[in-house]
């Protein structure tokens, strides 16, 4: 296996993905190397693609209420952004930053379509995968916010 197929095989949304599959999947996704500092979405922008982090890692940074900026999240090697954005089409829900130089393997809304017409039962088991780790997102944030209420009193 070649260093993409490995990474994607290891990737928590392209679990349940055969050889053939990971090897199709490893034609429509694209390497993109970033440096700290970059910012690679921000909040609000129109956005098709999802990035798996290979190494490196990146902020993921919301706008607070008095106009300051808060790291809500940083993503390591295995993780991923993005996904809303391949199953809802809407603005960037946050800013992205590098910060720390990464690699990432990037799969658009036009590289799922293309998996879903050549594998459909592969492009089935990524958006299960997908809806798992938004699921497993939301159960997250939800508590989070059960606490910080508790909190607040």
């Amino acid at each position: 296996m070649t260093t993409v197929l490995d990474s994607l095989a290891r990737m928590r949304l392209f679990e349940g993905l055969n050889e053939d599959e990971l090897i199709l999947l490893e034609t429509l996704v694209f390497v993109n190397r970033v440096s700290a500092g970059e910012t690679l979405c921000q909040e609000g922008d129109k956005s098709d693609f999802v990035c798996f982090v290979v190494r490196g890692s990146l902020d993921i940074v919301k706008n607070n209420v008095e106009g300051g900026e808060v790291v809500i999240a940083q993503l390591q090697a295995g993780d991923s952004m993005g996904e809303m954005a391949l199953v809802d089409n809407a603005p960037r829900s946050a800013t992205v930053r590098v910060a720390e130089d990464a690699t990432l393997i990037v799969l658009t809304h036009k590289g799922l379509d293309q998996l879903r017409k050549r594998s459909p039962q592969a492009a089935t088991q990524v958006m299960e995968n997908i809806a798992r780790l938004l699921c497993a997102h939301l159960r997250r944030t939800s508590s989070q916010l059960a606490q910080f209420k508790l909190a607040a009193g």
